[in-house]
């Protein structure tokens, strides 16, 4: 973390993480609630996308923003990106309960986006999401050693400890590394994994799109990303609680839902 809080002592290692944190923690541990929410699988996905674990084929050229409100030609540039699952060798249980999550939503290794947002609408499928979506957040937790409140040195009672609140001090300084022009032109990715890595982290912090901006598009997780491809996982998870059935709501876990984006064509 040397000279990340000093702008007279800027170096290359600007480019570090302050930390070796998974994604979904690193967004869980800054974030106002401090809750496991539907961003954690989200940024599960896009980092089994970077290690080809998922295909993501996109039959689209141009760059693609989601609005405030969904509309048709959100649900169009969905059909064009498609998932096909493809993991092979070991993966870590939540990386696992992921992919079975994805499967067990559109019943196939290969499906588009669209067809997997218009399946969150069916109650049952929205039930069966709720379920292994809690499997995927009990998995989370037991593999960081996270209980909601406490979380090594750095998580205390749901409280940054003295050296959480320094950690998120290098946090800072590597989001403006992200989405500054000027750093990245100076010290750039060395390549197109170290790009997409940055690119992941920046998505922990919602300035994804922000940082592609300043970065080639040169890979497949890139390429999802330009699409607007992590609110849009964002967006269908959420759609899938909206839609577990009155007499479930309750027994799970639900952050971050936001009606104004409901699939159209919900029952």
């Amino acid at each position: 973390m040397l000279g990340l809080n000093n702008k007279n002592q800027v170096d290359e290692t600007i480019k570090n993480p302050p930390c070796d944190d998974s994604y979904p923690m690193t967004s869980i541990l800054f974030s106002k609630n401090k809750g496991v929410g539907v961003n954690a699988l989200s940024l599960t996905i896009l980092d089994l996308i970077n290690k080809d674990q998922i295909k993501c084929a996109i039959d689209l050229d141009d760059s693609y923003e989601v609005g405030k409100k969904l509309t048709p030609q959100d649900m169009e540039v969905m059909k064009k990106i498609t998932f096909r699952i493809a993991n092979k060798g070991e993966l870590k249980t939540s990386e696992t309960l992921a992919i079975n999550l994805l499967k067990n939503m559109n019943k196939n290794k290969k499906f588009n986006l669209k067809a997997m947002a218009k399946q969150t609408n069916n109650t049952s499928v929205a039930n069966k999401f709720e379920k292994d979506f809690n499997e995927f957040v009990n998995a989370i937790k037991n593999e960081n050693g996270f209980d909601g409140e406490n979380y090594k040195d750095i998580l205390k009672n749901g409280k940054l400890t003295g050296k959480g609140k320094e950690i998120k001090k290098g946090w800072k300084s590597f989001q403006d590394y992200l989405k500054s022009k000027d750093l990245t032109e100076k010290y750039p990715p060395e390549s197109a994994e170290e790009n997409s890595t940055q690119i992941i982290f920046a998505a922990c912090f919602n300035i994804e799109k922000e940082a592609l901006n300043i970065r080639e598009n040169n890979t497949a997780l890139t390429d999802f990303i330009d699409k607007d491809g992590y609110k849009l996982l964002n967006i269908i998870f959420n759609n899938a609680f909206l839609n577990v059935s009155e007499k479930r709501r309750g027994d799970g876990i639900f952050y971050g839902i936001n009606d104004k984006y409901t699939i159209p064509g919900g029952g």
